[in-house]
């Protein structure tokens, strides 16, 4: 008549034994799905956003995808975390922002957007400069050689000076940015206006200055130049402060 008591006693115990084995933690994974917004040099949407090699890293976890025509990636079953973007494309260049991605996981794929843009091709000939000594303003005027079309909005380029003929993007001794706008390129001379606001500029040491340009890759930072980001240089030319 004891035997059923004893019995669930011995059934109880081993609920609680089972109970208090430790588990490995389920790691909560889920798919990362994105798109690559890929802009031609004049900042228009390019039909066909194909190529573009997505990769994915943590540190110590690295994947990869590409981009279909429509500019979509997709990446599956991938653990919860931290990780960074990059996106690498010959002739481009990303935009300047934070590629941290902080993926949770879930039934829901953590959606993404970025922006990929073209390093322009187009050839850059400065004809003359009118600088303004009083208020520290450069007035250059350039020829634009091969353009594909007119820009959507307007061309940003970076201006190096130094003291010597040899001035480029990695010799110089100041460096202001100017743009160019869309409306006022008409085939002919375009004025690129720069306000000198690079405290270098007053280390030039002779009257005589020298001058190239770059143009500047769209969606990046207006307050830096970034050399990865850049077309190619100008003729350098040289002007006298009065």
């Amino acid at each position: 008549m004891m035997k059923a008591p004893i019995i669930w006693i011995i059934l109880s115990l081993c609920w609680i034994a089972a109970g208090c084995e430790k588990t490995e933690p389920v790691l909560l994974s889920g798919d990362i799905a994105g798109m690559v917004k890929v802009f031609d040099e004049n900042y228009y949407l390019q039909e066909n956003m194909a190529g573009v090699q997505v990769s994915l890293t943590d540190g110590t976890f690295a994947s990869q995808s590409i981009t279909d025509p429509f500019g979509k990636f997709h990446f599956q079953d991938i653990i919860y975390g931290n990780y960074q973007i990059d996106l690498e494309m010959e002739g481009y260049i990303k935009s300047y922002r934070d590629y941290t991605l902080h993926h949770l996981g879930g039934y829901s794929p953590t959606m993404v957007e970025y922006g990929l843009h073209e390093i322009p091709k187009f050839e850059t000939c400065i004809d003359s400069i009118r600088f303004n000594g009083n208020n520290f303003i450069s007035y250059i005027y350039v020829n634009l050689q091969g353009l594909s079309g007119l820009p959507r909005i307007s061309y940003l380029f970076w201006c190096f000076f130094s003291n010597t003929p040899d001035v480029s993007n990695d010799q110089f001794v100041a460096k202001n940015s100017g743009w160019i706008w869309s409306p006022e390129i008409d085939g002919l001379l375009t004025e690129i206006s720069v306000e000198i606001w690079d405290n270098r500029f007053d280390q030039l040491e002779s009257d005589t200055i020298y001058l190239c340009v770059y143009p500047q890759a769209l969606g990046q930072g207006y307050y830096d130049s970034y050399p990865e980001s850049l077309g190619k240089a100008s003729n350098v030319i040289s002007f006298v402060v009065e």
